[in-house]
């Protein structure tokens, strides 16, 4: 009887992890990193990029245009969320947006796909129409 009650049990186990979504019979595949390819624009173009220093890891202290292109393109993916007790996550600091900014202004620049900023140019003149 003990052990028609653990086959029981494991049956009801098996179904319940068939049940799920994902049971695939493959283990849940990790989203695979960008390429350096793929590298988003910058939210915001930040002038002398290559002097950015990076404040964390064994390259803290070390400025983007002395790292190789792999490390730069690391630098401008976008990073997990940090998730806090609450289960929400916590606002990107300041230094980790500078960062990636400064690291895809840097690739884009090397790359020539930096938008230009825009200049205004002056209204193109019909000399036929000048009023005076």
């Amino acid at each position: 009887m003990n052990l028609e009650l653990i086959h029981a049990e494991l049956v009801r186990i098996r179904e319940a992890l068939e049940a799920r979504p994902y049971a695939s019979g493959a283990p849940a595949a990790k989203p695979a990193a960008p390429r350096s390819d793929e590298v988003p624009m910058p939210a915001e173009i930040i002038d002398d990029a290559g002097n950015v220093q990076v404040h964390f890891g064994k390259n803290k202290g070390v400025a983007l245009s002395s790292l190789g292109d792999r490390s730069v393109a690391w630098y401008a993916q976008e990073a997990e969320p940090r998730i806090g007790n609450n289960g929400k996550p916590f606002p990107p600091r300041p230094e980790d947006v500078l960062l990636r900014n400064a690291a895809r202004t840097l690739i884009h620049q090397k790359r020539g796909t930096l938008p230009s900023a825009a200049v205004p140019t002056a209204p193109s003149v019909n000399e036929e129409h000048v009023p005076f």
